[in-house]
């Protein structure tokens, strides 16, 4: 889809302005974004070219002469009476003369950029609103000439006028309004200007595109973080508002991850880059929400189709009531009611409509830290009416503390001897430490928590829904070493100490959730990991469940962890439960209340994931699981759930109501103009009024309760 190149919106075929240059066509939504960006350039907070600040000091001139000839007119025609302002032929006197002096200027400052823009859309092949507007305004324009000419006839200067300045006016406002909601996608994407000092060979100052992977960097106390990369000096809090939309620092010392974009606050820190210019994850979320923009939903492209119809549709109809009513009463009045008929018509507004809408709730989500991957996302989650959640790592959190190792006391004589407790946790730590899983994550940091150093490991393969296996360095060669539930002993063909399983039952039994870890065909050890509720996870399956018609738990852990999270969510839980098992479950939901939400994390929601009709994940989760996912939460904050909900129904009514709006203005104005009712100046008056309604409409979504606000 053809992108603005100021504001970044998509394109409807009835709105491109596209202009040659030298590197090609520069393709603009419509003409108060071609016309921002030649007055104020790429960039609006950057020192303006003397050329720019001509056509900006231009534009405002010519809006002001515009003023001034309307007053004018109103007074040359309160000479004649209020009746005046209807009366359409004149004797052409001096007053009149000084009128056209007065028009002349406004004319020269406002008529050339239009035009321009007007001969570049017929060029391409577009009959777009610029031209329609054009041939309106010249219409009046020739036809006051003409009397002019003649000594007496209709003046329509003060009309062309005041139509080419609230025009102007108009399309510059909404312009302005589209350029601010797409600022904080371009801000994504900007690298900060300022040097660095690169460490190490190639020692020296160094700007932020110049950086390469493995490069070693001083970040100081106060400046922005150009790169991803893993601290290996220093101590700060760090800011990361700009990812995750957490208004709390961070701290960050040797051995943490950093993102660009975020700042180091109050400490230098010395950092190793992993990621720079368009790898950052920084760029890869804005180059996703663009991609969002991208994707329309099915309402978008039904109103594509008719703004693609509209636009001719007006021209036949001001065609056939020129004619009728130049049968009927004369010229003058015909003229008048043709142009009414042409400039009540306002497909910007349609055009804008669903795209700023949407643009506004993408913003707000990025905003908080939220990458939504489509605006059909946003429409689907407010279609929703069930939604389940993964349990491990999402309803529930798991710490290093809560870890505990449990150790046979006897193994069978064909096997080498039980490693003592530490041994257990690093060789299960060291498989783990690949894996973006809350339980993996936590008997890493239990690991780390001992001050255990991780043996080398190779050839890491995960089995969803049942655990991890890889090849660790053990007393100088590798040994297969893996951690899990039931299902991985069978996937191994292990079978294990009954002594250790009965141990497994009882900490399942307790709600404390129990791995087994293999070593070669012996189950060496046992991690029992306690769980506990994640902090406004109550609060937020009660919002939920105010949204929905079901919310549900699907877990793979056993029924005693789920009975656990019932008891203490009041949510029903189904436990034991396989990827494939979690698909048919979200089948089923589907067939009896309609769209699903899954929220999860793990490589065992992947499928879920994607198989419900938006997928949530949580960033800290696996990969795998934020590729499936329509949305990932980049802020942990588990609230976003049913804010998300909210913002989808939101976007959704005030979409609604921008096409009630719009669909019910056409149809009125093009009524009260063909019937003669309608003045062209206040057709050019209520086609602006309608734009910037719509767009302010659209920016009610900015003033979206927070997700701490929400019931």
């Amino acid at each position: 889809m053809q992108r603005c190149d100021h504001c970044d919106m998509p394109i409807s075929g009835t709105e491109d302005t596209a202009v040659s240059g030298v590197a090609g066509r520069t393709h603009y939504c419509c003409y108060g974004c071609r016309m921002r960006a030649e007055t104020l350039g790429d960039d609006e907070e950057a020192t303006r070219s003397d050329e720019q600040q001509t056509l900006l000091v231009r534009l405002f001139a010519g809006v002001l002469m515009a003023g001034f000839v309307m007053v004018f007119s109103l007074a040359i025609s309160s000479g004649y009476g209020f009746g005046a302002l209807q009366r359409l032929e004149h004797e052409v006197g001096t007053a009149h003369w000084v009128l056209l002096l007065a028009a002349v200027p406004a004319l020269l400052l406002l008529g050339p950029p239009l035009l321009r823009s007007a001969w570049d859309d017929l060029r391409g092949g577009g009959l777009t609103l610029n031209v329609l507007f054009t041939l309106g305004t010249t219409s009046a324009v020739v036809v006051s000439g003409v009397s002019y000419a003649r000594g007496t006839g209709p003046i329509y200067l003060e009309t062309a006028v005041m139509l080419l300045a609230l025009y102007t006016l108009g399309r510059y406002l909404t312009a302005r309004a589209k350029d601010t909601t797409t600022h904080v996608l371009r801000r994504l994407l900007q690298v900060p200007d300022t040097t660095y000092v690169r460490l190490g060979p190639d020692a020296g100052e160094v700007v932020p595109d110049d950086l390469r992977v493995d490069d070693r960097i001083r970040v100081p106390a106060g400046d922005v973080i150009p790169v991803d990369g893993t601290v290996v000096e220093g101590r700060s809090y760090v800011d990361e508002s700009s990812l995750t939309g957490e208004s709390q620092p961070v701290v960050k010392e040797a051995g943490d991850t950093v993102y660009a974009g975020t700042t180091a606050q109050d400490g230098a820190l010395t950092i190793d880059a992993t990621a720079v210019a368009e790898d950052r994850r920084l760029a890869r979320v804005a180059q996703m929400m663009h991609r969002a923009l991208e994707q329309p939903p099915r309402l978008a492209r039904l109103t594509d189709r008719i703004l693609r119809w509209l636009i001719p549709g007006v021209v036949g109809l001001a065609l056939v009531a020129f004619a009728g009513w130049w049968g009927a009463v004369g010229f003058s009045k015909a003229l008048y009611v043709a142009l009414s008929v042409v400039l009540i018509t306002c497909p910007c507004a349609l055009g804008i409509a669903i795209p700023l809408s949407l643009t506004v709730a993408l913003e707000q989500a990025g905003r908080k830290g939220v990458l939504v991957r489509s605006g059909r996302t946003l429409l689907d989650l407010a279609r929703a009416t069930a939604v389940t959640f993964d349990k491990t790592g999402t309803l529930s959190t798991l710490t290093a503390p809560s870890v505990r190792v449990l150790r046979p006391e006897t193994v069978p004589v064909e096997e080498a001897p039980a490693p003592a407790d530490d041994a257990v946790l690093r060789r299960a730590a060291a498989v783990e430490q690949g894996t973006n899983h809350a339980l993996a994550t936590a008997v890493v940091e239990a690991a780390a928590d001992r001050d255990l150093s991780l043996p080398a490991v190779a050839d890491v393969t995960t089995h969803p829904g049942a655990g991890v296996v890889g090849r660790v360095q053990v007393d100088g060669r590798m040994r297969r070493v893996g951690v899990g539930n039931e299902r991985l002993l069978d996937a191994l063909g292990v079978t294990g100490p009954p002594r250790l399983h009965e141990a497994f039952a009882d900490e399942a039994d307790a709600g404390r959730t129990p791995l087994y870890v293999v070593d070669e065909t012996a189950v060496v050890g046992l991690l029992s990991i306690e769980e506990r509720v994640a902090p406004h996870a109550e609060a937020v399956v009660g919002a939920v469940r105010e949204r929905s018609e079901a919310v549900s738990v699907l877990t793979g852990d056993r029924p005693a962890a789920a009975r656990r999270l019932e008891d203490r969510l009041g949510v029903r839980a189904e436990a034991g439960l396989a990827p494939d098992e979690k698909v048919d479950r979200l089948a089923a939901l589907r067939d009896a209340h309609g769209p699903v939400v899954m929220v999860g994390d793990g490589i065992n929601d992947a499928a879920a994931l994607a198989e419900a009709d938006v997928g949530i994940a949580l960033s800290s989760g696996a990969s795998v699981s934020m590729e499936a996912a329509d949305v990932t939460l980049y802020n942990p904050d588990l609230r976003l759930v049913p804010w998300l909900q909210h913002l989808g129904r939101r976007t959704h009514r005030v979409i609604q109501q921008n096409l009630w709006w719009t669909f019910g203005y056409n149809a009125i104005g093009l009524g009260l103009a063909v019937a003669g009712l309608l003045h062209p100046i206040a057709a050019v008056v209520i086609m602006t009024l309608s734009s910037i309604l719509v767009t302010g409409n659209a920016f009610r979504l900015r003033r979206i309760a927070s997700p701490e606000a929400l019931p």
